[in-house]
C-alpha cells in the first residue's frame, strides 16, 4: 500500500515537473486576421483571410478587381496593395467598402492594425514559375488603356472579363505566339513580334480569353 501511495505521489511530481518545463507554444490561429473580400464584373469575387502583421499575401489570382470589402478592417488606411499596373486609389464606398480605381488585377496586399498611413510595397517578384503575367495593351496604354493577366502554363483558360480592344500584348515569355491560345471577339487575329517582348495584334479587338502552356 505504501508502495504505490509513494508511486503516485512519484508520478504526480513528475507531470507537474513536465508541465512547468514545457514552454508554451503560442497558437497561430491566435495571431488577428481580417477577411477580405475582392470584389470584380459580374458577381465574381474572392476572399482571403489576412494576418494583421504587415505580412504580404499574394492573391493568386486575376480577377480585375474594381471594389474590396471588410466587415472588420478599413482597407484604405491599415492595408498595402501592389497591382501590376500603377498605385490604384482607394475611395470609400458603401459601408466596409472601397471602390478601387482603375479596376486591376490585385498581386498582393498587406495589412495592419498599427494605423500607418498608407504605402506601397516594394514591386512584387515575378509570377510563380509555372505561370506567366501578359499585359493586354489598348490604343493608348499611357492613358490608362490596358490591363494584366496571370496565366497559368498549365493550359487552364483564363478569362479576361475586360472589353478592351487589344492592339498589342507585353510579356516576358518568348514563346508566347507559339505556345498561347487566345479567344477574340470578333474572330481570328495573328501576332506579329515587333519587339523582345511585345507583340502587334491584328486587326485589334477584344480577347475574351487565353490559355498557355509551357
Amino acid at each position: 500500500m505504501q508502495l504505490t501511495t509513494i508511486l503516485r505521489l512519484a508520478s504526480g511530481l513528475a507531470a507537474a515537473a513536465l508541465t512547468q518545463a514545457t514552454p508554451l507554444i503560442p497558437r497561430l490561429s491566435l495571431l488577428p486576421t481580417a477577411e477580405i473580400t475582392f470584389h470584380g464584373a459580374a458577381d465574381a469575387q474572392y476572399t482571403l483571410t489576412v494576418p494583421l502583421t504587415g505580412s504580404p499575401i499574394y492573391t493568386y489570382n486575376p480577377l480585375s478587381i474594381s471594389s474590396i470589402s471588410s466587415p472588420s478592417i478599413n482597407i484604405a488606411t491599415n492595408c498595402v496593395l501592389s497591382t501590376p499596373d500603377y498605385p490604384p486609389a482607394l475611395v470609400a464606398g458603401a459601408p466596409g467598402t472601397w471602390i478601387l480605381g482603375p479596376p486591376q488585377t490585385v498581386i498582393s496586399l498587406s495589412c495592419s492594425i498599427s494605423g500607418n498611413s498608407r504605402r506601397y510595397l516594394p514591386p512584387p517578384p515575378p509570377p510563380p514559375a509555372a505561370s506567366i503575367l501578359i499585359e493586354f495593351q489598348g490604343a493608348d496604354p499611357d492613358q490608362g488603356a490596358f490591363y494584366s493577366v496571370v496565366v497559368p502554363l498549365d493550359g487552364t483558360v483564363v478569362q479576361t472579363d475586360n472589353a478592351l480592344s487589344v492592339s498589342t500584348l507585353v510579356a516576358g515569355f518568348d514563346a508566347l505566339a507559339a505556345n498561347c491560345v487566345f479567344g477574340y471577339a470578333d474572330g481570328e487575329a495573328a501576332l506579329a513580334r515587333v519587339a523582345v517582348d511585345r507583340w502587334a495584334v491584328g486587326p485589334p479587338q477584344g480577347i475574351i480569353e487565353v490559355s498557355c502552356r509551357a
